[in-house]
C-alpha cells in the first residue's frame, strides 16, 4: 500500500471512529465492525452486516461528506432493511445530533438523503419502465444484458438485481413479447405495402 493510500485508510478510519462515538455511541462498543476502502460493487459505500465491514469506496475530502456516507452506511448496521422507515429515522436521530454539534451542513446533507431514499420508491417504478424501453428500442436484447445494464446503474452485484428488483424477468418478458409481436407486426405491415416483383 502506498503511503498515500495509508493516510487516506487512516483518515478514513479516522472519521469511522469519530462518528462512532459522536452519532453511534451505543452501537459496536465491542469494536465489532471495521471500516474497509474495497468493495466488489460499483458504489460509494456499503454495509456488510455479514462480515460486519462498511465499504467506502468513494473518498471525500469534504468531512460532511466522509461522515454523510458513514452515517449512512452505519444506519444501515443499526436499522436492518434497506432504506425503508426504520432506516430513514436513525437517520434523523442521526440529523438531529449533528444539528446538536453545530453540523447544520451535515444534517441537511442527511435530511436530503432521507428525501431521496423516500422518493426512490418511485425510482424502481422507473427501472421497471427503463427495461420496457429497453426492449422496445432492442427488441433482440437478452435479459442477462438487462440485468447486468440494471446492476451497473443502481451498483448492485448481478445477483442482487433479481432480489432488489423482483419484477425484473416478469417485466422483460411481457416487454419482449410486446417488442416481437410490434416487430413481426411491422414487418407483415411492409410486406403487405411492398410492391411484388
Amino acid at each position: 500500500m502506498g503511503l498515500g493510500n495509508l493516510s487516506k485508510t487512516m483518515t478514513l478510519h479516522h472519521h469511522f471512529q469519530v462518528v462512532k462515538r459522536l452519532f453511534f455511541p451505543r452501537w459496536d462498543r465491542a469494536d465489532l465492525w471495521r471500516v474497509s476502502t474495497r468493495s466488489k460493487r460499483k458504489v460509494h459505500g456499503r454495509c456488510d452486516t455479514e462480515r460486519r465491514v462498511i465499504e467506502i469506496v468513494m473518498q471525500h475530502t469534504d468531512p460532511d461528506e466522509m461522515d454523510r456516507l458513514l452515517i449512512h452506511e452505519i444506519c444501515h448496521a443499526v436499522a436492518a432493511g434497506g432504506h425503508r422507515t426504520v432506516w430513514q429515522r436513525r437517520m434523523e436521530a442521526a440529523a438531529k445530533r449533528a444539528d446538536q454539534l453545530g453540523r447544520s451542513r451535515l444534517a441537511e446533507l442527511l435530511r436530503q438523503e432521507i428525501v431521496n431514499y423516500q422518493q426512490a420508491a418511485e425510482g424502481i417504478e422507473e427501472a421497471y419502465q427503463t427495461i420496457q424501453d429497453w426492449v422496445a428500442h432492442e427488441p433482440d436484447i437478452t435479459l442477462p444484458q438487462v440485468k447486468r445494464s440494471l446492476a451497473d446503474h443502481y451498483g448492485l452485484l448481478l445477483s442482487e438485481v433479481g432480489t432488489k428488483l423482483r419484477r425484473t424477468e416478469r417485466v422483460f418478458r411481457a416487454a419482449k413479447r410486446e417488442a416481437l409481436e410490434a416487430r413481426a407486426m411491422k414487418w407483415a405491415l411492409k410486406a403487405t405495402t411492398s410492391p411484388a416483383d
